[in-house]
């Protein structure tokens, strides 16, 4: 078959060309409005309003965490610095107005967690601090029984020779 005998079985199409209009858009006159991208929200000291933006509660909590994380670091390098960061997180949601408070679960949970850390670590300072103490008090007192180098005389001498 040859490409003539093909061309003669295909349906001839017909096609019409209109001639079309361009319209130009002229923009109207309209007032744009917008939102704003972040809303920073300050309520007032007695606050009893509507619930706290989510986004605050969640900026607050991450600063606690992170001031939770520097007093840890604080804590394994500089002894007992970190429990003052720990405090702090605490004293930061804990000074805010109940209104305000009931609103900031995010931050409620950082600062009982600090809070708590914060505790545990004073109660296991002080006690170490009292076993040190017991501990040098029993050093001395076993040591007097021990000799002793006078600068006196420059002699060695027993504490059991005085006894006799």
């Amino acid at each position: 078959m040859s490409a003539d005998s093909n061309a003669a079985k295909l349906p001839v199409v017909q096609a019409q060309v209109v001639q079309a209009h361009v319209v130009q858009a002229q923009p109207a006159q309209a007032q744009v409005v917008g939102q704003p991208v972040q809303v920073v929200y300050q309520p007032a000291p007695g606050y009893t309003g509507p619930p706290m933006p989510i986004q605050i509660d969640q900026q607050g909590a991450q600063q606690a965490w992170i001031l939770y994380g520097i007093g840890c670091f604080l804590c394994w390098c500089c002894g007992p610095c970190g429990p003052c960061f720990w405090y702090a997180v605490a004293c930061m949601y804990f000074c805010k107005p109940e209104e305000q408070r009931k609103h900031l679960q995010e931050q409620r949970n950082a600062a009982i967690c600090s809070l708590v850390t914060a505790i545990i670590s004073t109660v296991l300072l002080i006690a170490v601090i009292i076993a040190y103490v017991v501990f040098v008090a029993a050093a001395v007192n076993s040591a007097e029984g021990q000799y002793y180098y006078s600068y006196s005389d420059y002699s060695y001498r027993s504490y059991y020779s005085y006894s006799r």
